[in-house]
C-alpha cells in the first residue's frame, strides 16, 4: 500500500483523456455490492490508429490523501479491470483516477476523479431489526398503508449519511417531510425465499442539526403474494 501523499491535478494539455471511469458499470458507485469492484473506462483521443498499450490507477481517501497505486500496467485492456488494490471494507468510500499510455508512448490526462462506495457487504452489518405497524395483517380484505415515523437527535458537523433501506413488501422514505430517492416501488421483487434486495441513499444534505424525522410508507407489493 502507497501510503505517501499526492495531488489530483488535471492536464488538460494532453490529446488523449479518459471520459469515463465506471465500477461495475456503474458511475459514481454508491452501494455497490462487491469488495473488488471491476473498473471500465473510456478512452476519448485526437491521435490517428492511437491505441491503448498501459494504464495506471490511483486510490484517494475522502481526505484526497494517496492511498495506492498501481504504477503503470502493461495492458490494452479496458473493460471490466480487475480491482488492483486491497478490498473494500463494507461503507469505504474511495476516489479512483485513471491514465492511460498509447502505442505513441504518451501518457493521456488524468481522468476525473470517479467515487466508489461500497454498501453492506455482509449479512452481519446489518443490525437493525425489521418494523411493522401494530396490527394483524389479513388476508380476506385491504387494509390502509401503514406509516411508520421516528425522531432523532443529529449533532453538528456531519459530513457524511447514508440510509439503507429495505422491507417485506414495498415501501417509499422520507426524512424531514422529503421524499428519499427518485425510485418507486423499492426495494423491488426478488425471490424472498433466497434473498432481499436493499437501497443505499446518500441523505446528507436532507438532515438538520437537532432533531429529525424519518418515515416511511409500507405496502404488501409481491411479498404478501409470494406467502399465499
Amino acid at each position: 500500500m502507497m501510503t505517501q501523499q499526492g495531488s489530483i491535478q488535471d492536464d488538460r494539455e494532453a490529446q488523449t483523456t479518459i471520459a469515463d471511469v465506471r465500477f461495475e458499470h456503474y458511475r459514481d458507485a454508491l452501494g455497490v455490492g462487491e469488495a473488488r469492484p471491476r473498473l471500465s473506462w473510456i478512452v476519448a483521443t485526437t491521435t490517428t490508429g492511437w491505441r491503448q498499450t498501459g494504464y495506471e490507477i490511483e486510490a484517494y481517501g475522502v481526505d484526497e490523501r494517496l492511498r495506492e497505486q498501481t504504477g503503470r500496467v502493461e495492458s490494452d485492456q479496458s473493460v471490466l479491470v480487475s480491482w488492483p488494490f486491497a478490498p473494500l471494507s463494507s461503507g469505504e468510500r474511495l476516489m479512483v483516477r485513471v491514465r492511460v499510455w498509447g502505442n505513441d508512448g504518451q501518457p493521456s490526462a488524468w481522468s476525473m476523479p470517479s467515487f466508489v462506495e461500497a454498501g453492506l457487504l455482509h449479512a452481519s452489518d446489518w443490525t437493525a431489526h425489521f418494523v411493522t405497524p401494530n396490527w394483524e395483517e389479513g388476508t380476506s380484505r385491504s387494509q390502509p398503508a401503514p406509516l411508520l415515523r421516528r425522531t432523532f437527535e443529529v449533532r453538528a458537523g456531519v459530513t457524511k449519511a447514508r440510509l439503507y433501506t429495505t422491507a417485506l413488501g414495498v415501501y417509499e422514505a422520507h426524512i424531514n417531510g422529503i421524499t428519499v430517492g427518485d425510485s418507486v416501488l423499492d426495494p423491488g421483487w426478488t425471490d424472498y425465499h433466497y434473498r432481499l434486495r436493499y437501497q443505499i441513499f446518500d441523505v446528507t444534505n436532507l438532515l438538520y442539526e437537532g432533531r429529525n424525522t424519518l418515515g416511511a410508507m409500507l405496502a404488501d407489493g409481491w411479498y404478501c403474494k409470494s406467502q399465499h
